[in-house]
């Protein structure tokens, strides 16, 4: 059971980064727009609507966006979404010189869309349903797996789903997943004692947070240190040590990630490597005395107990900062 969990966790993780939904990770808003008016000025609707689409989900506040959206939808012959996007758009901005020419656009979009003779599926059927489920999922914290928040939101996107309020959904799941993702960090960080399952947890939290805009600038750094953590647990020195330089590499500021290095080259039995990377940042820490106390003793009494006596000492009095 334990290791099915852990591999729909790999899974979930691996899936995330792949598929950003809303936000700086969909690319540059700005960008898109641009892209897609050279792809619709050279008549080219269908590629310039997923550029357009592509832009309201980069930054879904830019409102302008849907109504490009709508354009090039329509002229793709996509009426359905062309009329949806034509909704989104009417009701995000009420008043604006492009309203009234916009409005028309609808009408004509929506009689053509009755005027079909086999209605195509209707592509907004369930979004309401589906956004009560986000919230409910949300409010009562259930944030990954089957029928969660982040799994609902996807699913959303995925539909078409449109609007300014699709980047506030985001942003209240971003916080929410770095909330938790933080807090199994800040434990672990204190020298709580965690399990594997629960110190991995924190991975695809942090990259639901990247797929939808949220970032944390230190979550690669945090999520290496976490999975070295795990891997500690396991016993897998090496790899854990890979995790830990690359945690001190990201963020060389959180010296904790720099002892854990060391750590796991001791447990490898790497005890010389291990205090040279120790000596190389944290040359006054107390652990590193200890270390270097250690060799110390294992290459002569005399050694070992002259710097045995130092560490008592500095530890008794210590040097003023």
């Amino acid at each position: 059971m334990r290791s099915e969990f852990l591999c729909s966790i790999l899974l979930f993780a691996s899936a995330a980064f792949a598929d950003p939904l809303v936000g700086s990770s969909v690319g540059n808003a700005d960008t898109l727009v641009s892209e897609g008016s050279k792809l619709f000025n050279k008549k080219q609707y269908a590629k310039a609507a997923d550029q357009f689409l592509k832009a309201t989900r980069a930054n879904p506040s830019l409102t302008q966006t849907y109504v490009q959206l709508a354009r090039a939808q329509l002229l793709a012959k996509d009426l359905p979404r062309a009329c949806y996007a034509y909704r989104v758009y009417l009701k995000s901005v009420p008043d604006s010189p492009d309203r009234k020419k916009a409005l028309a656009e609808s009408d004509q979009c929506e009689r053509q869309l009755k005027g079909l003779r086999k209605a195509p599926d209707d592509p907004t059927r369930g979004f309401v349903d589906q956004r009560a489920a986000f919230f409910t999922s949300l409010d009562a914290r259930e944030l990954l797996g089957p029928s969660s928040a982040s799994e609902t939101l996807r699913a959303l996107v995925h539909g078409g789903f449109l609007g300014p309020e699709l980047g506030e959904m985001a942003t209240k799941l971003g916080v929410a997943v770095t909330v938790e993702a933080e807090s199994v960090h800040k434990r672990a960080l204190s020298g709580e004692k965690l399990d594997a399952q629960t110190l991995r947890s924190a991975r695809p939290l942090y990259q639901v947070a990247h797929d939808v805009g949220v970032t944390a600038a230190d979550a690669r750094g945090r999520m290496a240190f976490l999975d070295g953590l795990a891997e500690l647990d396991e016993k897998a020195w090496k790899k854990a040590e890979a995790h830990f330089a690359e945690a001190a590499k990201s963020d060389p500021a959180n010296k904790e990630y720099v002892f854990f290095k060391g750590l796991a080259l001791v447990q490898a039995g790497e005890r010389a490597a291990a205090l040279k990377v120790l000596e190389s940042e944290l040359k006054d820490d107390p652990r590193t005395a200890m270390l270097r106390a250690a060799l110390a003793l294992g290459d002569s009494p005399v050694a070992g107990a002259a710097e045995l006596e130092k560490l008592l000492f500095n530890t008794r009095y210590p040097p003023e900062k």
